[in-house]
């Protein structure tokens, strides 16, 4: 999912005062919810979430921020640990089942957001209490937003462990649960939904010689970061033939 704020109100939560001084307010936030991670991904300050689907009838979502970061909204992804036991209702796709169902929820965000990319959202506060949002508020998503519930959307396990991150995330930082933030859905694309096998001593490929899968696109990295640590091991490896 990406949420997004008020940049005032992070800026107020994480200095406890508006300043023209400093810059705009970011946050990282992170909660063990059972067995699984729920953690902000891609925070970007005075930021904007942008449509980023690859195929029709797909919705996907993603947020930048310009070099200024002088957007009134602040917006992050929010992500839930998807485990191979949660795929297995696609199981018959095989090595492919992963991308059968982030498919599956793309499609349900398109359709519940209604087409024409506008996507299906929610109130912070309305979506930790179950109850649809009667309106709401003004968005940096330009192709627009359109109230759903999004337990209509979501899976279920997603959902609830998005549900109580949120309440502990409200925890942490006093504010940051509230109707002033919006949900949008969906952020599906923050990691590869295929793994490219990879000797683990080698980094090889088992089967294709000097092949060495690599970074977010093989399945091994979750981001700008990992992805170029993960490179760094690649590059040793191959320095070493």
């Amino acid at each position: 999912m990406r949420i997004e704020h008020p940049q005032l109100l992070i800026d107020q939560i994480r200095y406890g005062v508006p300043s023209p001084y400093l810059p705009p307010a970011a946050y990282s936030l992170v909660e063990q919810v059972g067995s699984k991670g729920v953690f902000s991904f891609c925070m970007c300050p005075g930021g904007i979430i942008a449509p980023a689907a690859t195929e029709d009838g797909e919705l996907v979502v993603n947020g930048w921020s310009p070099s200024r970061r002088n957007n009134p909204y602040a917006n992050s992804g929010i992500v839930v640990t998807v485990e191979e036991k949660d795929m297995l209702p696609f199981r018959k796709e095989e090595a492919l089942m992963g991308l059968a169902f982030q498919q599956a929820v793309e499609r349900k965000a398109f359709d519940a957001g209604g087409g024409r990319f506008v996507a299906p959202a929610q109130r912070m506060a309305d979506f930790v209490a179950r109850r649809p949002s009667a309106d709401l508020p003004s968005c940096s998503y330009l192709p627009g937003i359109h109230s759903v519930p999004l337990q209509e959307v979501l899976p279920g396990f997603i959902y609830e462990d998005l549900r109580r991150a949120f309440e502990a995330f409200g925890k942490k930082m006093k504010g940051y649960l509230t109707n002033e933030a919006i949900v949008v859905a969906t952020e599906s694309r923050t990691s590869s939904p295929v793994r490219i096998p990879r000797d683990a001593v080698t980094l090889r490929h088992p089967q294709i010689g000097n092949l060495f899968p690599c970074g977010e696109g093989a399945g091994y990295a979750g981001g700008i970061v990992s992805a170029a640590m993960d490179g760094e091991k690649v590059a040793d490896k191959v320095a070493e033939m």
